[in-house]
């Protein structure tokens, strides 16, 4: 009997925060399910000690709600090698969230965190129906969410595949009795882009732990993670 080999390499790095530790254990499941169906290899950390060795060995490496405050200058390091070689780069949710600016790590996401309102529903556009993480997506899409508005998108390169309609949520109903202010008729939620020789797929979507039971979030996941392994496809 011949044994399946797996397709590329995944390894996911999380950091349990005040906010969103709850989605890692649903997440975790959620990459087993997704890598056994697929046929990838997973593994999983949540140390900058072990993201460090580790990441040399895999082709896509997902911060789901980490980012690179906590790592060293060396593991930084290790992180730019690996987009230098070519290799993947997958930000969830609060990635874009640092405390620290670095702006090499900004770059790599693609936009810096500013705020956000309530947990609301809103509509989607869909930008580009032939990009993996979207092929399965509706023209319009309804989706709960925080509903992140940006600072500044750091990288020209970026392509934005989805938007949130302002129109269709209360953007200015934050924590407080200070309004809100959004982002206007271009406010970007997914982008990806080619960075340093290497491939970042950004995706606002997966705040509550539920999105990781969703079928549909998990097809816009892989769809990313496969465009970060493996690249442009040709039409």
């Amino acid at each position: 009997m011949a044994f399946a080999q797996d397709q590329f390499k995944v390894l996911l790095f999380t950091v349990q925060d005040t906010w969103h530790y709850e989605c890692i254990p649903k997440a975790v499941d959620a990459f087993h399910k997704m890598a056994a169906e697929h046929q990838f290899q997973f593994d999983w950390t949540q140390t900058p000690e072990g993201l460090a060795e580790k990441l040399p060995s895999y082709d896509v490496v997902v911060f789901l709600n980490a980012n690179a405050d906590n790592l060293t200058d060396e593991q930084l390091e290790v992180l730019k090698t690996h987009i230098h070689n070519g290799k993947g780069f997958v930000g969830v949710h609060s990635t874009s969230d640092s405390d620290i600016r670095n702006p090499w790590f900004d770059n790599l996401v693609g936009g810096v965190f500013k705020d956000h309102p309530q947990f609301q529903a809103a509509v989607l556009s869909n930008h580009d129906v032939n990009f993996p993480s979207n092929l399965h997506l509706p023209e319009k899409w309804l989706w709960s969410e925080e509903w992140y508005n940006f600072d500044l998108l750091k990288s020209e390169n970026i392509k934005v595949i989805l938007s949130v309609d302002e129109n269709t949520y209360d953007y200015t109903k934050g924590y407080d009795e200070i309004p809100l202010k959004g982002m206007g008729e271009n406010h970007p939620i997914a982008w990806y882009q080619l960075y340093e020789g290497g491939r970042s797929f950004y995706t606002t979507l997966g705040h509550k732990p539920e999105a990781f039971q969703n079928q549909i979030y998990i097809d816009h996941l892989f769809g990313g993670i496969y465009w970060a392994a493996k690249g442009e496809i040709k039409q």
